[in-house]
């Protein structure tokens, strides 16, 4: 095995949430964290600053909607070139999620851990 990835920092933790709106209140008021700008994505989010460029994404559920297991709970990496990353997880017979972009162009690819645990790798 030839390439190495390269973990730059720790990105953000997303959590599914049944209520945007409560939610918001426990975390802005409660909990006094800073709600940054969220991109448009097709599905209800909200966007805390956890402060040193770390975030928290609450994913609002919508049991209308087919789930999609990367809105789950998962915790988020970055990394330097996210199609090296995939390069690795190649060589070494990860399955994963193919590269896609986010609303604001973030590139972004899922996998999961030996215990089905979802870890985004991201290129900021």
């Amino acid at each position: 095995m030839s390439n190495k990835l390269s973990i730059k920092a720790f990105n953000h933790v997303a959590l599914q949430i049944s209520e945007i709106e409560r939610s918001r209140r426990f975390y802005g008021e409660i909990l006094d964290l800073k709600e940054i700008p969220t991109p448009n994505f097709d599905y209800p989010v909200i966007w805390f600053d956890l402060g040193n460029g770390r975030e928290l994404h609450l994913i609002g559920r919508q049991p209308e909607r087919t789930f999609t297991p990367v809105r789950s709970n998962h915790f988020a990496l970055e990394v330097s070139d996210v199609y090296l990353a995939e390069k690795v997880l190649i060589e070494y017979g990860v399955k994963y999620f193919p590269i896609k972009a986010r609303p604001d162009g973030i590139l972004q690819l899922f996998l999961n851990d030996p215990d089905g645990n979802f870890i985004e790798l991201c290129q900021i």
